[in-house]
C-alpha cells in the first residue's frame, strides 16, 4: 500500500479513540454499548490500514 496516507490514518484513528474515551465518560454510568462499537470500529480499521501502510522489512 501507499505510505502517503499514513499519518491521515494515525490522526483519523486518534482522535475516533479520543472521541470514544469522551463518550465513554460523559455517560459513564449508562453508556450504550451500540455507539462505543459504532465509533470503536472504524477506528480499528483507520488503524489497520496505518500498519499496512509500513513497508514489510519493518515489520514485527
Amino acid at each position: 500500500m501507499s505510505t502517503r496516507f499514513r499519518f491521515l490514518y494515525i490522526l483519523l484513528g486518534t482522535i475516533g479513540l479520543v472521541l470514544l474515551a469522551y463518550e465513554i465518560i460523559a455517560n459513564l454510568p449508562e453508556f450504550n454499548p451500540e455507539r462505543v462499537l459504532l465509533i470503536a470500529l472504524p477506528d480499528m480499521l483507520l488503524f489497520f490500514l496505518a500498519y499496512k501502510t509500513y513497508p514489510e522489512e519493518s515489520k514485527a
